[in-house]
């Protein structure tokens, strides 16, 4: 079951990794596989991550799955990226 050749896509931007890492778990849980680059899973050090001021943490899906989230975040009332980055 693995899509490791399927792009991941940036659905979700916070201010901390904690909201990210809420939000993955909102997913996550209606099983949208999702993930917070850089997330220190399981350790209260993943709150104080040391990210400089004003940087963003960045929550990603398969792209297959990049609709799906999108309407689970707007449900949830999350700051979502534009959807043209088709970079």
């Amino acid at each position: 079951m693995a899509r490791r050749d399927e792009a991941l896509v940036t659905v979700a931007v916070f201010d901390t990794e904690f909201e990210a890492s809420l939000a993955r778990g909102a997913l996550e849980a209606i099983g949208i596989p999702a993930l917070v680059p850089g997330e220190t899973s399981g350790s209260i050090s993943g709150l104080y991550s040391g990210r400089l001021p004003g940087t963003v943490t960045n929550l990603q899906v398969f792209e297959s799955d990049r609709d799906r989230a999108v309407v689970e975040l707007r449900r949830m009332q999350m700051r979502l990226v534009d959807s043209d980055d088709d970079e």
